[in-house]
């Protein structure tokens, strides 16, 4: 039975309080934990039902993820958009490590690191955590290779372009020492006399469909030449 002292305690407004306080914090930990949970088990969106022998993943940021013309530009391949919204490294690497039960493309084609250069990380740490998402991919699908494009151009990033090259370069350089690993260069046909062409849209950073036709000429060629033969023959004829 309580005193009337404790009585008293209990009803007093800093015991209240501190109820209140007790049950907000377990209610914030809860979600906390709950948001946590989703982003370390969160595999990479996917706008394509379709599955089969013919798949490509299309794997990086917002420029992957705007790309909305992409089952037409890359048909007849089932092209899987895979880009998220605004990425970075930080994001992209924890989901695709997740996405390994999702099945195995033909290729991945990679397009990421530009947000964070745009955010300040210095370029080797971008080149490191490309060699991560190689390691990745040699842990999760061992054989699917990855076709690594380069920085584009973006006319109001034009800031960063001299870190840009240098990871073009850096990339170009990391590729004899991983498995399966491809370039692409995207950037010198988005230029025209050293400036950016009519490819992108009004926020300068973001291609237009004329930008991705472009980027799809560049990816089906480099497909061409370095897919098996038989493959290329089975998926696009």
């Amino acid at each position: 039975m309580k005193t009337p002292l404790l009585q008293r305690l209990d009803a007093s407004p800093v015991a209240k309080m501190g109820m209140a306080i007790l049950i907000f914090c377990l209610i914030v930990g809860g979600w906390l934990a709950l948001q946590h949970h989703r982003e370390a088990t969160a595999t990479l969106p996917d706008d394509e039902q379709r599955q089969g022998d013919c798949s490509l993943w299309f794997v990086g940021s917002s420029s992957m993820h705007r790309w909305t013309n992409l089952n037409r530009d890359m048909a007849p391949w089932i092209a899987h958009n895979r880009g998220i919204n605004d990425a970075t490294y930080a994001s992209i690497l924890p989901r695709f490590a997740n996405s390994a039960e999702d099945g195995q493309p033909v290729a991945i084609i990679l397009y990421a690191g530009e947000n964070d250069i745009a955010n300040g990380v210095a370029v080797r740490t971008v080149v490191r955590d490309l060699a991560r998402f190689l390691e990745l991919r040699d842990r999760t699908m061992r054989d699917v290779p990855v076709l690594i494009l380069s920085m584009k151009p973006s006319p109001t990033r034009r800031a960063n372009f001299q870190d840009q090259q240098l990871f073009n370069a850096a990339a170009q350089r990391l590729i004899p020492h991983a498995r399966l690993a491809y370039y692409a260069d995207i950037t010198t046909p988005l230029l025209k006399d050293g400036r950016t062409g009519d490819n992108y849209q009004p926020d300068g950073v973001h291609m237009n469909p004329a930008g991705y036709r472009i980027w799809a000429k560049v990816v089906r060629q480099r497909l061409k030449e370095t897919l098996p033969p038989e493959t290329l023959r089975r998926c696009a004829p």
